[in-house]
């Protein structure tokens, strides 16, 4: 069939549509897109009020009963020297064991890292074990000549990192 014929009877021209994909008249598909269209615009709108309204009437946030962080308190009890004052005492009447600071550059380091110059006497020492950790007892010369440090440090003491234990100061008999 030619052009000019299905110009001429246009009842001829019913039976010729032009279909797009699938076999579907255009005509027939515009109307279900727009549909389509329509409901998913509306169910959009629909979703964003139903979500304003909930947030809206939402209640209002309530505080558990348990433990906060504002409200957790942690005391952490300093570490004290296992030996009595006396005994620290009686490590001043007997030569130091001094373990891993019998070197002399560690214990140089370790007591300039405690503010006292390298060529401080140690007056006594003795290992010992604090909360399962090995240490050193130093005791040195105190603040005043009336008084006696005693200083825990770890066996990793040094100039830049101390890391001490525990510390105390006695009299001196």
């Amino acid at each position: 069939m030619t052009y000019d014929r299905v110009r001429a009877d246009p009842a001829q021209a019913a039976c010729h549509r032009v279909t797009g994909f699938g076999g579907v008249d255009h005509r027939v598909r515009r109307p279900a897109v727009r549909a389509g269209a329509v409901t998913g615009v509306a169910a959009a709108v629909a979703s964003v009020g139903v979500g304003i309204v909930t947030l809206l009437h939402a209640p209002s946030p309530t505080r558990s009963a348990g433990p906060t962080a504002e409200r957790i308190t942690v005391s952490t009890q300093s570490p004290t020297i296992p030996l009595s004052a006396p005994a620290i005492l009686g490590l001043t009447g007997r030569r130091p064991d001094l373990g891993v600071f019998s070197d002399p550059s560690r214990r140089a380091s370790c007591l300039n890292g405690l503010g006292y110059a390298a060529s401080t006497k140690v007056l006594g020492g003795e290992p010992v074990n604090i909360n399962g950790r090995a240490a050193v007892l130093l005791v040195l010369p105190g603040n005043t000549p009336q008084e006696l440090a005693a200083l825990v440090v770890p066996l990793n003491c040094n100039s830049a990192d101390t890391g001490l234990i525990a510390d105390t100061r006695i009299p001196r008999p």
